[in-house]
């Protein structure tokens, strides 16, 4: 399990950095064309705090005999899909491609994900549950996580209202855009079960973690600032998709 849960967060930590490096090309390619863009800086940040999480989380595991938890994997694997779909579409518009798609109408699949969500997020939440009855070590670590939790799930929040508030006249949704609702909201469940794990002692003190934890607090509130203001339209940002068939500005498609 403890070798899973290693590989599963180095993959994202480079998946994570990856994606910040591409960010910080395409921003300085097309900064004299376009200009500053704040969804691609707010991403820049969270990039360059949420791979070095799942990087030293990973290595602590792998290499320093910290055990890796089941509801670890757990919240994080679920997430997988919508972030590979993220990632796929944010390389094809790196590539000059479209970087969205378009669903049509509400399909089967698509109605049942809030049944899904539900059923994952309570299984999730009796699992931490379970685990905080036994003894509490609360190392610092708990802190910043907790407020992550909060910031995440405000995002993701957003991010779903903007496509639910533009279905009625797109008459459908963003992929982009549900997926990076499904990311965040899982990442706010991640730093949930980080905050139990390191309640209960599971998850030991580090100074890296502590240290990349509390930087990402300010990187998430500026990723939280821009979503909402896109939503609110009070940001036009340059650095979105566009979906062929959107009749909308593509910021309005998915808050970013």
């Amino acid at each position: 399990m403890s070798s899973l849960v290693a590989l599963t967060n180095l993959v994202l930590g480079t998946a994570y950095c990856g994606y910040g490096v591409m960010t910080a090309v395409e921003m300085r390619r097309d900064w004299r064309t376009h200009g500053f863009t704040h969804f691609g800086m707010a991403w820049l940040l969270m990039a360059f705090t949420c791979g070095p999480h799942h990087l030293v989380h990973g290595v602590h595991i792998l290499f320093e005999g910290r055990h890796g938890g089941v509801l670890d994997l757990y919240s994080v694997v679920i997430g997988l899909p919508a972030g590979v779909t993220w990632l796929a579409l944010r390389v094809e518009a790196f590539a000059g491609g479209r970087g969205d798609r378009f669903i049509s109408g509400d399909p089967r699949w698509l109605r049942a994900l809030p049944a899904a969500a539900a059923l994952y997020a309570g299984s999730l939440v009796i699992g931490m549950a379970a685990t905080l009855g036994g003894s509490l070590h609360p190392t610092p670590l708990v802190v910043p996580n907790l407020f992550l939790v909060v910031i995440y799930l405000t995002i993701s929040w957003f991010v779903l209202r903007t496509q639910l508030r533009n279905h009625p006249q797109l008459g459908g949704w963003s992929l982009s855009g549900l997926s990076l609702a499904v990311i965040f909201a899982t990442c706010g469940l991640m730093h949930a079960v980080w905050a139990v794990y390191t309640a209960t002692g599971a998850y030991t003190f580090d100074i890296h973690g502590l240290v990349i934890d509390w930087l990402s607090l300010p990187a998430g509130l500026y990723f939280l600032s821009v979503v909402r203001g896109l939503y609110r339209d009070a940001i036009h940002d340059w650095n979105t998709v566009t979906v062929d068939a959107d009749p909308l500005p593509s910021h309005a498609l998915h808050g970013g």
